[in-house]
This record gives C-alpha cells, structure tokens and sequence, in this order.
C-alpha cells in the first residue's frame, strides 16, 4: 500500500482519509474527532484543516 504525507503530524503513513488532495492519518483523524473544542490542541487542528480549502482553491484555478 502506499503512504501518503499527513497534513496534521506530517508523517508518512498508510492508513487514513484522503480529503480532495489532502491526507488525514487514521491517528490524526482519531485525535480530531475525540478533541474537545475547548482543548488547546483544537485550534491546531482548525487551521491544519482550513488547508484543505487552500488546495481545493488550487485545483479550482
């Protein structure tokens, strides 16, 4: 299988979610959707995401 590079922790990993050009490992994924939004990594994880936008932008024009 191949590993793709993660656009939260920036590893390289095989398991995972690919979203338009983006990849969310199947750990960082875990880590979103179990974070409170009052915890600090929350906001970390907010503008980890908002880059998704940037690339759909990108393939847009």
């Amino acid at each position: 299988m191949k590993s793709s590079k993660c656009i939260v922790c920036e590893e390289k990993k095989e398991q995972g979610i690919h979203i338009i050009e983006a990849f969310v490992c199947e750990e960082c994924e875990k880590k979103i959707v179990t974070t409170e939004t009052d915890a600090p990594l929350y906001n970390s994880f907010v503008e980890k995401l908002r880059s998704i936008i940037t690339v759909k932008e990108e393939i847009a024009n």
